[in-house]
């Protein structure tokens, strides 16, 4: 499918960049008016591709979450989920409590909140209610109960798919913005995603340039993510949805073809997409 991904060369060009500095520091600058268009075109089409994704990633965790709480000797869904409550400060209890009961009303949770009272809650029904932050907190309590260091590297990301989450479903622009802003510091990252990342050919310079942005690295470890977590038989249509994102990427491919910036992270995330998600 690589093929698909290539921004062909020739074509309309236009002399294109990133700003450097300032408050556009990192966007995308010297672009007309077309060229923004389709950019806009291109964002929804992938956060549109991205949500399904994390939604995914989401619930396959929660159900491997569940299957580890009863299957795990000495441990039951009421207790741990009543010491992790009790591990929570003032303020992270009260936030929890408080997101339980604005579902008291809603027409398809609220039984649940009805019919279980906080402190009588099981940790299947919690994770039926809680908001995808509240589940990955939950999930590095368990990590750490049980001392599992993968699970620890799991829940970091679940965190930074779960930012994806809240910008593609908020519409939020993921395009624009995926060069490195002059200085940006190298984000860290867990070792696994690091090695998994050079099995696929990702070269250590590579890693360095492209992993510091955000938004890129967010991408990277939701694919990631979604390799480890979700079965490939739940994982029906994914690679077609991708190959509709591909045309949609290409269709104006030779107008980006000067810009380094675009090429270079859309064929990042490409091989990313190709090899976790295909």
């Amino acid at each position: 499918m690589r093929q698909l991904w290539r921004l062909r060369p020739g074509g309309r060009r236009r002399a294109s960049h990133t700003s450097a500095g300032g408050p556009r520091d990192g966007q995308y600058a010297g672009l007309d008016f077309g060229h923004l268009v389709d950019l806009a075109a291109i964002d929804r089409e992938l956060r549109g591709f991205l949500l399904p994704l994390t939604l995914d990633v989401e619930n396959s965790a929660k159900t491997r979450l569940i299957e580890r709480i009863t299957e795990k000797p000495g441990e039951d869904g009421y207790s741990i989920l009543s010491d992790y409550l009790a591990a929570l400060n003032h303020g992270d209890r009260n936030r929890r409590e408080g997101e339980l009961r604005r579902l008291r009303n809603d027409a398809y949770l609220g039984p649940f909140v009805s019919r279980y009272p906080i402190g009588e809650m099981p940790a299947w029904v919690f994770l039926e209610l809680s908001s995808f932050g509240a589940f990955a907190d939950f999930y590095l309590f368990c990590a750490n109960r049980w001392g599992d260091s993968g699970m620890r590297d799991e829940h970091y990301m679940l965190r930074r798919a779960n930012s994806l989450r809240n910008a593609a479903a908020h519409s939020s622009a993921i395009v624009n913005g995926l060069g490195s802003p002059l200085g940006a510091p190298q984000l860290r990252y867990p070792a696994s995603l690091a090695a998994a990342l050079g099995e696929i050919g990702m070269s250590k310079r590579l890693r360095r340039s492209k992993m510091r942005n955000p938004r890129i690295l967010q991408m990277a470890v939701l694919a990631y993510a979604y390799s480890r977590f979700v079965p490939r038989e739940k994982a029906e249509g994914t690679p077609e949805r991708l190959l509709a994102l591909a045309d949609r990427s290409k269709l104006h491919g030779d107008w980006y073809a000067s810009n380094t910036v675009i090429t270079s992270s859309h064929d990042f995330i490409a091989r990313v997409f190709e090899a976790w998600l295909e």
